[in-house]
C-alpha cells in the first residue's frame, strides 16, 4: 500500500469520449494519463512548456493498461497517479481511474523517458534545474 497521496484529476465521461455502446474507446485512456501526466508536472511546479522551451520533451516509453470494468457515459472519474522517479532516464507513472465509489475501473502503467528535442536522445543524468521538480513528483502534492 502506498503511503503517498497521489496527484488527483478528476474527468467526465462525454460523448466525444466514448464508442456507439457508450462505453469509453481505448484511446481516451492514453488521453486522460496524458492530461494526467501534464497536469501533476505543472502542479508539481514546472511548466510542460518551459520543459520544451529548455529543449527537452517526455514522450512514452512503456505503457500498459489493465481494463477491469467498462467506464459508460456521464461516469464521473479519478485519475490517482504517483511518480517513481531515481537518477536515470526513466520515470515510471502508476495511476488507477476510479469512479466516486473509489471501485477501480483501470490500472495503468505508463514509462516516460527525458529527450533531448533536437536530437530525440535520451539525457541520462537529470539536469539540475529538473531534480527539484522530480522530487516534487515522487512526494505527491
Amino acid at each position: 500500500m502506498n503511503s503517498r497521496r497521489p496527484w488527483i484529476l478528476n474527468k467526465k465521461v462525454l460523448p466525444q469520449h466514448t464508442d456507439h455502446a457508450g462505453v469509453v474507446w481505448h484511446g481516451t485512456y492514453l488521453n486522460w494519463l496524458e492530461e494526467s501526466r501534464i497536469d501533476s508536472i505543472d502542479k508539481a511546479g514546472i511548466k510542460y512548456i518551459e520543459l520544451l522551451n529548455r529543449g527537452f520533451e517526455m514522450p512514452v516509453y512503456k505503457i500498459e493498461i489493465k481494463y477491469l470494468m467498462p467506464i459508460m457515459i456521464g461516469d464521473e472519474i479519478i485519475i490517482k497517479s504517483y511518480f517513481f522517479t531515481n537518477q536515470g532516464p526513466r520515470i515510471k507513472v502508476n495511476s488507477t481511474l476510479t469512479n466516486l465509489m473509489n471501485k477501480i475501473h483501470a490500472e495503468a502503467s505508463v514509462d516516460i523517458v527525458l529527450i533531448n528535442k533536437e536530437t530525440f536522445k535520451v539525457v541520462r543524468k537529470m539536469p539540475d534545474f529538473l531534480k527539484k521538480y522530480l522530487n516534487n513528483l515522487r512526494k505527491g502534492p
